[in-house]
């Protein structure tokens, strides 16, 4: 026998033992596997199914015989019918092979057809357009000789429009004309060469001519020759010689026109009353004069030589017209002493120690020097606005540009304009300096001179630069405004604002004050005292900074009904825009100032006459708060307290700043209960009395302050509604309705850590229940 081994692992001692084992769990496995699965069903079951699929296929079957049986013998004629409908649709297509390729040849010889016709049509055409140009060029030797035969008659008998219209037909030819060398007709050839010849010479002398008798009509002034000659150029090509010597005569009508007006100048004007603006009157007479004579010479121009020679013209008189410039520049610098005002104001803003404090400028004595350069940049500017509209949107605008903006007139404009920025710049400057230092109160004014006195300045200012019709001054004088706003309009109300005062009694010293008589500017009064002074500064910030938003908007306005391109236009909105930032800053420091008034005089107060409700009571029976309803125990006196804080103020500020302190007190009077309630313990009667003492007090603030006190109390009123509940489930309800309401967008939202901070100053709630909220 082979050797068995026992891979089990099992020791040879215990092997009996184990195979009993084993034969026993084995025979018990296999009665349970025959308990569990019967073979005799099973196979009972597949044979019911074996028979069942037996007879569904003999029924198939016999389907089938059936189903064979009637398409054989006489049964077949479906398959004849279906033979014959596929043989009538060969059939059918074999008929239309045979008329597509029928149809291919067909178009194949159209297309053929239409090749020949094509090209015969083609040849048709250049043999037209050779007859056409053999007809035009035989029509060109017609009027060649036409033209030489008339030249010397018209010449002779100064008929000279005719002459030169035929000179004109002559230039105006085909080339091909006179490009004929060899006719079989030698008569021909040298008729063509013949009437060259003759017209060539007629164009010299007619030309010769034409330059002579116009110039002749220009020295005589005779304005009816001139005219007439001067329309006759362009037939001979010679534009450019007929705008010159035209252009000549119109220029001894510009220097007689630049000189009576510099006569005029220089004898002092016709009218006293505007010498303080001579110059920039006798610059807009002599560009009115230029435009009425470009109005009645132009339109000879405009019809003779077309639109596009305008410009060339007007630059054949601009040399003139700067010459005159220069003259009136030399005249204004000589007697407005422009330059040594500019070498003085240099001196004193950007090197203020090289200069003598007598010498320094007096802001009125430059104030007509600046206005009249406003109206002498203006005039320049409404003379390019009528060149622009004269020559047309179709003109060149670079040749436009360099008329207007790099003649001699444009650039010494614009170095002009460079000097009235600076110059304004430093009228402005110490025109605000000026109004600083004069300085005055009226008996019951809230506000200084200085507002009015500098906002004045700044419109004035801005208003004239835009009276000159250059936007870029415009701007740089809005610049220079907010600059100076911002540096020493600024500076001078922050130092009051910012240099502190004492706290004690700030009220009623303030309210002494106020009842004084008027006083000359605070620094140098002996009855102002710093309270004083500090006031003054905080209403003017407050109402200068009002003054200029309505500045801003009464300039965008006036600039809105005025035609200006696109550019420009954003230029103005935008500088127009840098008045916002100084508003901002002036607003900032009045809300400093009542910030810092409010800490002197009202917040200490409020703290001390919240403080008394601590002491009071707040688990009252039923008793009690009927007794409280009506003996008020505290909102009543702390409502006179406040009272009569702010009535002591009202009087002293301005509206805006006073509507300021009224919400500040509102937001601190809030604050300050909340703290106190923290502190406090209530029973449901007790909240009862703390939701009627809240209504009064919201009811006092939004009468004296409007329904912006309502926002500032709403986060107490969240409060006050959370403890006057009867159940915590109701205080909860409440607080996730208030999460969702308009309440909390405008103030900060009560959180869980809160609200069951508030529910345990409850007595009658449960400590647990309360802590156990999530």
């Amino acid at each position: 026998m082979p050797d068995i081994k026992f891979n089990s692992g099992v020791p040879s001692g215990r092997k009996n033992k184990l195979s009993r084992k084993v034969l026993a769990e084995n025979q018990n496995e296999n009665e349970d596997q025959n308990e569990i699965f019967d073979f005799s069903r099973k196979i009972r079951e597949l044979r019911l199914e074996l028979e069942i699929r037996k007879r569904e296929e003999e029924r198939i079957e016999k389907d089938i015989s059936i189903i064979i049986e009637e398409n054989s013998g006489d049964g077949g004629e479906q398959n004849r019918t279906f033979g014959l409908a596929v043989t009538r649709l060969n059939n059918n297509m074999l008929v239309v092979e045979n008329s597509a390729k029928q149809l291919t040849n067909t178009l194949k010889n159209i297309s053929l057809l239409a090749d020949t016709i094509s090209g015969r049509v083609s040849a048709l055409d250049e043999a037209k357009n050779r007859v056409v140009n053999c007809l035009q060029l035989a029509g060109d030797m017609r009027d060649l000789g036409v033209c030489a035969e008339g030249i010397d008659e018209a010449i002779r008998s100064e008929d000279f429009e005719t002459a030169s219209e035929h000179i004109h037909r002559f230039l105006t030819l085909d080339q091909a004309v006179f490009q004929i060398r060899e006719f079989k007709d030698k008569d021909a050839t040298d008729s063509i060469r013949h009437s060259y010849e003759v017209l060539s010479s007629a164009k010299e002398r007619l030309s010769k001519i034409l330059k002579a008798r116009l110039d002749d009509a220009v020295i005589k002034g005779d304005v009816s020759e001139m005219q007439r000659f001067v329309k006759l150029f362009p037939l001979l090509k010679e534009s450019d010689e007929g705008m010159q010597r035209f252009g000549k005569y119109i220029n001894t009508k510009i220097d007689k026109l630049a000189d009576d007006h510099i006569t005029i100048m220089r004898a002092g004007g016709t009218d006293d009353e505007r010498r303080n603006v001579l110059y920039a009157d006798t610059l807009f007479m002599f560009f009115e004069g230029i435009a009425g004579i470009l109005e009645s010479n132009l339109s000879i121009m405009e019809s003779s030589y077309g639109s596009d020679k305008i410009l060339d013209f007007l630059f054949i008189l601009q040399t003139r017209i700067d010459e005159f410039f220069k003259r009136l520049l030399v005249e204004f610098d000589k007697n407005r002493k422009v330059s040594t005002i500019i070498k003085q104001i240099n001196s004193t803003l950007f090197n203020k120690n090289s200069i003598a404090q007598e010498n320094i400028l007096d802001p009125l004595d430059i104030d007509s020097i600046v206005a009249e350069i406003c109206l002498m940049n203006n005039s320049v500017e409404m003379y390019g606005r009528f060149i622009g509209r004269r020559v047309g949107k179709q003109a060149d605008e670079e040749k436009l540009d360099k008329l207007l903006n790099r003649s001699l007139v444009g650039t010494k404009m614009q170095e002009l304009i460079g000097n009235y920025i600076l110059i304004e710049h430093y009228y402005m400057q110490k025109s605000v300096e000026k109004a600083i230092n004069m300085d005055l109160r009226e008996n019951e004014e809230l506000t200084s001179s200085i507002v009015e006195d500098t906002v004045f300045i700044v419109r004035k200012c801005i208003r004239r630069a835009a009276g000159s019709g250059n936007v870029d001054s415009v701007c740089a004088t809005i610049n220079n405004a907010v600059a100076m706003l911002e540096t020493t309009v600024h500076q001078y109300l922050g130092g009051f604002i910012n240099s502190g005062f004492s706290t004690s009694n700030f009220a009623t010293d303030a309210i002494q004050t106020a009842m004084n008589a008027a006083y000359q500017k605070p620094k140098d009064s002996q009855q102002d005292t710093e309270k004083d002074m500090f006031l003054l500064a905080l209403n003017n910030s407050s109402k200068m900074s009002e003054m200029l938003k309505e500045l801003q908007k009464g300039l965008i306005y006036e600039w809105s009904n005025v035609s200006r391109p696109a550019v420009e236009k954003n230029k103005l909105e935008h500088a127009a825009t840098q008045i916002d930032e100084i508003v901002r800053k002036l607003t900032s420091l009045a809300k400093h100032g009542i910030d810092e008034l409010f800490k002197a005089g009202f917040k200490g107060k409020i703290k001390s006459s919240c403080d008394p409700y601590r002491d009071i009571s707040h688990q009252l029976t039923m008793q009690d708060l009927e007794h409280f309803e009506a003996n008020d125990p505290f909102v009543e006196a702390f409502l006179t307290t406040v009272d009569r804080l702010l009535v002591e103020h009202e009087s002293l500020l301005y509206s805006d700043n006073y509507q300021h302190l009224l919400l500040t007190v509102c937001s601190e009077l809030s604050r300050q209960f909340e703290l106190i309630l923290s502190k406090c313990q209530f029973n449901r009667y007790g909240a009862l009395q703390l939701d009627r003492e809240y209504r009064q007090i919201s009811a006092y603030l939004t009468n004296v302050a409007g329904w912006n006190a309502r926002e500032k109390c709403a986060r107490l009123g969240l409060i006050v509604g959370l403890l006057n509940v009867e159940t915590i489930e109701e205080a909860m309800e409440n607080w996730q309705n208030s999460k969702t309401s308009a309440i909390t967008t405008t103030t900060r939202p009560l959180t869980l850590g809160e609200v069951k901070k508030y529910l345990a100053l409850r007595v009658d709630f449960p400590t647990l229940a309360i802590n156990s909220l999530n």
